[in-house]
């Protein structure tokens, strides 16, 4: 029988849940249920921070497959993909690269053999146009398509509504995902006795460089509380919960973040920093802002309280969201196996 393996970091040792294990699952999960003519096996490497020696267990079920859905981090496509390509032309078997994030075309520019060898598998599958774009203009790749991040719903939110504007943030909870902006507008808050108008819940996998800077902020205030990190089947009807999630992100280079899927899927706007690849996936407007990368820490705050005094705005960008949220539907693997 025809055999699939997806390579990735699933993340299943620790249940650790970021934007690079939810896909690399959401991607296997996809592949169970359309390839019925297939056998679909996985390989997490995160079982490789157990014992290096499963290393060998890695390439045994990569030689044997037919095709192979990659889906690495920068250390695994530094280190691996050299000897999994070399792989390939040996034992014939198919790579396609679901790329997560925006960031594979700065990260190959001084890598020329990365580069050849990308050139020469089956697809790169990139989650934005641009990205896509950056591949053909920069390195004239033929193999490059798009396919979005996605998410398995069939979550209808009920209209929610509350006399305080409910922001939320989800998302690693670390300053480089913009928590130190939406501390900077707690303050605001407070200093203008704003209080009983806001609530901000923070969810999502605390990073250690952070933790302590993050919980003594917590700590502050009276409205703001972290609820941990929510497993991916409560997601939707929490985040319905709350009325606009903001992540006012400093990683210039993100694809996709799977938050902002995670709102509209919910049914809220989001409230995102000018990231490379932000007006892809926000209408500006409709079904969010989209504020400055550098230097937009108050316009977040602005755009924040004009929510709280037009409630028509929100409830029409809550109506967007719903709409864009189709984008964003599980797409098609079929074709990719013949």
């Amino acid at each position: 029988m025809y055999k699939v393996l997806v390579l990735g970091y699933f993340g299943y040792l620790t249940n650790q849940l970021d934007g690079q294990t939810v896909k690399t699952r959401d991607v296997y999960r996809l592949a169970k249920e359309q390839l019925n003519d297939c056998t679909v096996d996985y390989f997490d490497t995160q079982e490789l921070k157990k014992n290096k020696l499963l290393v060998l267990k890695m390439f045994w079920k990569v030689m044997c497959c037919n095709t192979l859905f990659y889906l690495p981090a920068h250390n695994n496509l530094r280190v691996f993909f050299p000897v999994i390509f070399i792989l390939s032309q040996l034992f014939r078997f198919r790579i396609h690269y679901f790329v997560v994030g925006g960031w594979l075309r700065e990260y190959l520019t001084h890598r020329a053999i990365h580069r050849f060898m990308l050139s020469r598998i089956k697809g790169i599958h990139a989650e934005t146009k641009r990205l896509k774009k950056e591949l053909e203009d920069y390195y004239h790749y033929k193999n490059v398509d798009i396919f979005p991040n996605f998410r398995f719903f069939d979550y209808n939110p009920k209209p929610s509504e509350s006399d305080k504007i409910r922001i939320v943030f989800m998302a690693r909870v670390m300053k480089q995902k913009g928590v130190d902006w939406i501390f900077d507008m707690a303050d605001y808050i407070k200093k203008n006795g704003l209080q009983e108008k806001f609530s901000i819940t923070f969810f999502g996998p605390e990073d250690n460089e952070d933790k302590q800077y993050f919980e003594s902020n917590v700590a502050k205030y009276g409205f703001v509380e972290y609820r941990g990190a929510l497993q991916p089947k409560e997601i939707h009807e929490t985040l319905s919960n709350y009325d606009v999630m903001l992540l006012p992100t400093h990683f210039y280079t993100e694809g996709l973040p799977g938050s902002v899927v995670d709102a509209y899927i919910s049914g809220i706007p989001v409230i995102v920093t000018e990231w490379k690849h932000s007006h892809e996936f926000v209408d500006d407007g409709k079904s969010g802002f989209i504020v400055p990368f550098e230097n937009g820490k108050q316009q977040m705050i602005d755009r924040v309280m004009s929510l709280e005094e037009d409630r028509i705005l929100l409830k029409r960008m809550k109506a967007n969201a719903l709409i864009k949220r189709m984008e964003f539907a599980p797409p098609r693997l079929d074709n990719l196996i013949v």
